[in-house]
């Protein structure tokens, strides 16, 4: 070939780059290790109370708590460190594996609880913490969705990932039925593996943590069709325009806001599910849990339908990210707002003290209501209407919920623009791990003290908060304008490429 076809060449290849295409596969590896890390949070719920109680008796309430929130606090200091990490490494295979291989330690600590010396609450806190930590690798899989997808893919790579998540603390609790059977103290393997119905989920954690790093290593291929060149190393490129302006950092805070407006209220409401259902419908416990489980297997249904709207029929196309998002407030609050307890409600609560409570428990006719030996606020409550409870309950939640979830984390991968987004997406995921640990403790506060209308009111007050903080700066949620590169800059580096190479030939003879 001449030189003038080199030249031609270079030419042709710089003014007429490759269009980036999303690698699939590895969206799919990210939604399955997704799945893996989000199970575990919800493995354990019915069983950790039990479990601690019978390793050590000593455990109060109190300190279960703690336990329960621990998780949540490692989740706070790993995901900002693991996008930090992972922008400075530029990948996230080997932050992964560190989350993954945390995870499996922490599962190993739980099954070694009744073999252990050491006072065995902290042994089992130490271990939720540990889990918690690994499971903030969530955040380099959100990360890498929206940095490894093409703009236009974005919405939909995204929907995967938070799918995995959204179906992994769905299934966590499913797959405990599996294991119910085992019954304790179960049975020993090889003479020391105790496997029963409090260990074997975290046998089963540990082959998904294993499955997953086989997974990472030979079927996940690390391509970044979203990141501008110029931006994935931390250098300029040798046209000064190609670099990616800074983000606005106003809407990246009200992102975060967001999702942690978004986790405050799905958290509480979690929380006061059972409480509030037994005293506001005068419910016992089995009545409670077994509707409020057949509740969110609904909301599930719904989650479902409405990650695959976001999926096959991609939704974006119709509704924008950043409309998707003030919809989904307008509904919460409007939630909130229907399922009020307004004085103006006809009826009234059931009404019981501790006596009352101690006869109708040995007549075997649990009528729990509000029990105003122990709340204040029981005289002026009102009853919410149970259909239209639940019916709003699961509509809203199971609509507004996944909505949030895809909407916000799409929306801030465009405000970041085509860079690195480990760091920003960590605080991110942060922010909502923060709203999940301090949301029950304050909630729980508050109705003991004032009542369910105190905690309504509270998150009345965040919700329209978030709202508002929208309405003023609406105009800026969209995604980073970044110039265009001008024809002749590229033509201007191509002819710099040239140079250099025609150089180096030289050099070489």
């Amino acid at each position: 070939m001449s030189k003038s076809s080199d030249e031609q060449h270079i030419l042709e290849v710089f003014k007429k780059p490759p269009k980036p295409e999303t690698n699939w596969r590895s969206i799919y590896i990210a939604t399955i290790l997704s799945f893996v890390g989000s199970v575990q949070f919800s493995l354990y719920f019915s069983v950790l109370w039990p479990y601690l109680q019978v390793v050590d008796p000593a455990a109060t309430e109190t300190f279960f708590g703690y336990i329960v929130a621990v998780y949540s606090a490692g989740q706070i200091i790993s995901s900002p460190l693991f996008g930090f990490w992972s922008n400075k490494i530029m990948q996230v295979r080997l932050p992964l594996y560190v989350g993954l291989t945390l995870m499996i330690i922490g599962n190993v600590c739980y099954i070694c609880l009744e073999t252990v010396t050491f006072p065995r609450r902290f042994f089992m806190f130490i271990g939720r913490f540990i889990t918690g930590a690994g499971s903030g690798n969530v955040t380099l899989l959100r990360t890498y969705a929206s940095t490894a997808s093409t703009f236009k893919d974005r919405p939909k790579a995204i929907a995967y990932v938070t799918c995995g998540q959204a179906i992994g603390s769905t299934c966590g609790p499913l797959f405990q039925l599996f294991f119910t059977p085992l019954n304790h103290p179960g049975f020993t393997i090889f003479g020391s593996i105790r496997i029963n119905m409090y260990t074997a989920p975290a046998y089963f954690a540990c082959f998904m943590n294993i499955s997953g790093i086989m997974a990472l290593r030979f079927l996940f291929n690390e391509d970044y069709a979203g990141i501008r060149e110029g931006s994935a190393k931390g250098k300029k490129s040798d046209a000064p325009n190609m670099n990616v302006p800074m983000y606005d950092t106003i809407a990246y805070a009200i992102c975060c806001l967001t999702r942690f407006t978004q986790m405050f209220i799905n958290t509480n409401l979690e929380t006061l599910g059972s409480p509030f259902s037994m005293m506001m419908f005068n419910w016992a416990e089995k009545t409670a849990v077994t509707v409020t489980a057949a509740a969110q297997g609904i909301i599930g249904c719904f989650t479902l339908l409405t990650y695959i709207a976001y999926i096959v029929f991609k939704l974006e196309d119709f509704v924008s990210a950043r409309k998707a998002c003030t919809i989904s407030l307008f509904a919460l609050i409007i939630f909130h707002l229907v399922t009020y307890s307004w004085p103006f409600l006809p009826g009234q609560v059931i009404i019981h003290n501790s006596a009352m409570l101690d006869i109708a428990n040995r007549t075997k006719k649990y009528n729990i209501g509000c029990n105003m030996g122990k709340f204040t606020w029981c005289d002026s409550l009102k009853p919410v209407n149970v259909y239209l409870y639940y019916a709003m309950y699961v509509v809203v939640i199971g609509f507004a919920y996944p909505t949030l979830n895809i909407a916000a984390t799409t929306l801030l991968s465009k405000v970041l623009g085509p860079r690195p987004q480990g760091t920003q997406q960590g605080i991110f995921q942060a922010s909502g791990s923060m709203a999940r640990m301090i949301g029950p403790v304050g909630i729980s506060t508050l109705y003991v003290s004032f009542g369910p209308r105190m905690a309504w009111n509270l998150e009345i007050c965040v919700i329209t908060t978030t709202l508002v903080i929208w309405g003023i700066w609406y105009s800026r949620m969209i995604p980073l304008r970044v110039p265009a590169i001008p024809e002749s800059c590229q033509t201007q580096r191509a002819r710099r490429v040239l140079s250099r190479t025609s150089r180096t030939s030289l050099a070489s003879r």
